[in-house]
């Protein structure tokens, strides 16, 4: 099975969207910890993670977003997630990490968490 990981950027009303799409997992958790990583310490502290495409995250991926959070709400930001898919919808709800971020079903109420 190819495991693969693509993410692209676009902006919002100065939201930063990342689309993921693909696996999130121990082969390819670096590279999106390594793309959070550029983003964050570039000041892109407002960050909408659309995971429309995304088919599966492991606790390495987690570990990944964890740790961008912390580093976003220490700049005073935040991460929202956008269009989780059923199976790692599964994983944020049996890790509590629903609790930790806004999972939002559309853009728009992606976007509206940033007003806040």
């Amino acid at each position: 099975m190819e495991c693969n990981l693509n993410i692209t950027e676009r902006e919002i009303s100065g939201i930063t969207i990342l689309d993921i799409s693909g696996r999130v997992d121990a082969a390819t958790s670096s590279k999106m910890e390594e793309e959070l990583t550029k983003k964050v310490d570039a000041g892109v502290i407002n960050i909408i993670m659309n995971m429309e495409n995304l088919s599966y995250i492991s606790s390495s991926g987690l570990r990944v977003i964890l740790a961008s959070l912390k580093k976003v709400k220490s700049a005073g930001g935040k991460i929202a997630l956008l269009q989780l898919q059923p199976g790692p919808a599964e994983v944020f709800k049996m890790t509590g990490f629903d609790r930790l971020f806004p999972i939002c079903s559309s853009m728009e109420g992606a976007v509206e968490q940033f007003s806040a």
